[in-house]
């Protein structure tokens, strides 16, 4: 669906007379590389939650095969 939105907004953007177009076009390349710098810093912090999330899986997988190791009870 973002893509579907980015596409419109650069369409909606770059549309319109051939004259402006040279004028838009910083813009529009300006849009496009904030989108694609967003993206990445989402995907990056959702790699770092999947990787915490992970971690956690590991750690109660561990205590629970050594429970002399867990928590005191």
């Amino acid at each position: 669906m973002h893509c579907v939105l980015g596409a419109l907004l650069i369409g909606v953007v770059s549309g319109g007379a051939a004259g402006n177009s040279d004028r838009r076009r910083p813009l529009v390349r300006g849009l496009v590389k904030g989108g694609i710098m967003a993206k990445r810093k989402l995907e990056s912090a959702g790699a770092t939650v999947i990787a915490e999330a992970q971690k956690l899986v590991d750690e109660a997988r561990a205590e629970l095969d050594h429970p002399e190791m867990g928590l005191p009870q």
